[in-house]
């Protein structure tokens, strides 16, 4: 039997479109499908890295070793319209992932960035925090900068994507994703070290698909989350802009996170910046997909000054643009609803809110 252009061409579009569909059944309690935080930006400070004096090896001699400055803040969205990070703790196995952003119109979401297990990223690099030896940089007061991830995502290579990242996390390392542009090329904001790029910034939508493996050590577990870019150019752990309330806080997002000594088939959501915290709470939560492949689509709006965490039948990577109304769809979709309004609380030491 012989299909025509024109029936094919349909064919693959509504390929495409069920690819996109929300996971059914959905669920916006328990076990859950979406999430949407409401009432996200607003005004504020936090205190950004302007300086981190090395040290003089043996010893941290600097004082102070992590300069600051407090950063004024407004707007949809603030501080998660600024460039953003992704981040992705082992175990777990990366197969697709893609950033889309909006163009001039808002109309159309085009791919800014997009990687495939075994090939090379488009406008995408892998990094982790092992500076000092092929790449980026260690200083004593400061530890490891960010360095190129290798193939294997265990080591640093000097450059990027020097080898095909095959997708496997194990539950010793973590990995963040970045654009292939440096701040060496192009300033980025805040003090950068060692190897430093651009992240997204503006609206941005990830569509991630993966799964995540039992540990074979319960103590490591796995995670995605992101992170304000000018934490992973200072020190993660270390010397940046994290926290929680004024004048801390220049974002984090907790996309799909198991906790130790927590019931480690579930994932939580939580939420940070310098309005507070807030999050999914421990009786709502994403399952772990240990045994079979997931897919999530994470949009952050500043039209809406929202952020919807929404898990999907499938994806069309392929696929190089989406029109506005695909966005609206995740954000309008059944969801858990969860308000980032000024006085949202902080986090307790159990977990909830």
């Amino acid at each position: 039997m012989r299909f025509s252009t024109s029936f094919l061409t349909l064919a693959t579009f509504v390929s495409a479109a069920l690819a996109q569909e929300l996971f059914t059944p959905a669920s916006t309690s328990g076990a859950l499908t979406g999430l949407k935080y409401t009432q996200v930006g607003g005004s504020g400070t936090y205190n950004q890295v302007t300086a981190m004096p090395p040290g003089n090896f043996p010893v941290c001699d600097a004082n102070p070793s992590c300069v600051t400055a407090p950063k004024q803040i407004s707007g949809n969205l603030a501080p998660f319209n600024e460039e953003m990070t992704f981040n992705f703790r082992g175990p777990m196995n990366l197969y697709n992932l893609a950033v889309f952003q909006p163009d001039a119109s808002g109309s159309t979401w085009n791919q800014a960035s997009s990687w495939a297990a075994g090939q090379a990223g488009k406008n995408l690099v892998f990094l982790n925090n092992l500076g000092g030896t092929a790449s980026g940089e260690f200083s004593v007061c400061h530890g490891n900068s960010q360095s190129f991830a290798n193939g294997a995502l265990k080591v640093a290579v000097a450059t990027a994507n020097a080898e095909p990242v095959k997708g496997f996390v194990d539950q010793d390392h973590e990995v963040n994703i970045m654009t292939a542009e440096t701040c060496a090329s192009r300033p980025c904001d805040g003090f950068s070290r060692g190897t430093a790029n651009h992240g997204w910034a503006g609206s941005k939508m990830l569509v991630v698909t993966f799964d995540m493996p039992a540990s074979a050590d319960a103590s490591k577990v796995p995670a995605i989350w992101a992170l304000n870019a000018q934490v992973v150019r200072t020190a993660e752990y270390g010397c940046n802009c994290r926290g929680i309330g004024s004048p801390g806080g220049c974002g984090e997002l907790d996309i799909l996170e198991t906790i130790v000594n927590q019931d480690t088939t579930h994932g939580i959501s939580e939420i940070y910046s310098f309005k507070g915290a807030t999050g999914s709470g421990s009786s709502n939560f994403f399952p772990r997909p240990t045994g079979e492949r997931a897919t999530y689509a994470v949009v952050l709006d500043e039209q809406t000054d929202s952020i919807a965490i929404q898990r999907l039948k499938g994806w069309d990577f392929a696929q190089t643009s989406v029109p506005r109304a695909t966005v609206d769809g995740y954000l309008k979709g059944p969801a858990l609803q969860v308000s980032f309004a000024t006085g949202a609380k902080r986090r307790m030491d159990s977990g909830s809110w």
